[in-house]
């Protein structure tokens, strides 16, 4: 049996409600136009439980580090405090 697949854009709403993580996956459904934001719809929700997405948060934290260690990207750096204006 073949296990589907689907790609991506990005994520949308990430919602908790009686312990159950709620994450909706979006997906392009235009393309922009002339300076115009993409439209994106929610393709997907994904349900788990607070310990489930903490596991994923791992794992997906391992990913990043790995792709940090074969120089496939760079870790931001933290952006400088500002200053309000007349403040100290």
């Amino acid at each position: 049996m073949a296990i589907p697949e689907r790609f991506i854009d990005g994520i949308g709403n990430i919602a908790i409600q009686a312990a159950v993580v709620r994450l909706e996956l979006t997906v392009m459904e235009r393309l922009p136009v002339e300076n115009k934001a993409p439209t994106l719809e929610v393709a997907e929700r994904l349900a788990m439980s607070i310990e489930t997405l903490l596991k994923l948060h791992q794992g997906l934290s391992d990913v990043v580090m790995q792709l940090e260690g074969k120089g496939l990207i760079k870790k931001r750096e933290p952006a400088a405090p500002t200053r309000k204006k007349g403040g100290k």
